[in-house]
């Protein structure tokens, strides 16, 4: 199994005015995004699809999930987990006082699957060999 590499960055407190004590996190080191044409490839080398049959395929699918979840469903997604909406509103003293105009906004919500979480539990680490490099640098994702 491909372990994940991290880096060292050096963050400091959320909330606090000029950073507040410093510490440092593991981060995860991304190389590179994989695009959609090459899942497409990746598939089409995998299967008898054809890069269009792929690619349509795909297609339809990404265009299915925000629909169903516009219409309030869960979707399930199988091995993969599921995702659905869910809003954020503010609190109201009576029930009859809560109206759409309550609702400060939505996010899709992922759930990881029972085997998601088993085959990501195996998940290996090694630290980069420029682990160091950047250490001012603060990426905009949460630090594990």
């Amino acid at each position: 199994m491909d372990s994940i590499q991290y880096k060292v960055i050096r963050r400091g407190q959320p909330g606090v005015a000029g950073g507040g004590e410093m510490k440092y996190y593991a981060f995860i080191k991304r190389d590179r995004v994989i695009t959609l044409r090459e899942i497409v490839q990746e598939v089409t080398a995998r299967s008898t699809l054809t890069k269009g049959d792929a690619l349509n395929a795909i297609e339809n699918f990404l265009d299915l999930i925000p629909m169903y979840m516009r219409k309030g469903h869960v979707v399930d997604l199988g091995q993969l987990g599921n995702f659905r909406i869910n809003l954020s509103s503010k609190g109201s003293e009576k029930p009859e006082q809560v109206s759409i105009f309550s609702i400060k906004g939505t996010k899709v919500l992922y759930t990881q699957s029972d085997e998601m979480k088993r085959n990501l539990a195996q998940l290996k680490f090694t630290r980069s060999s420029d682990a160091f490099d950047n250490l001012d640098v603060e990426p905009n994702e949460e630090a594990a």
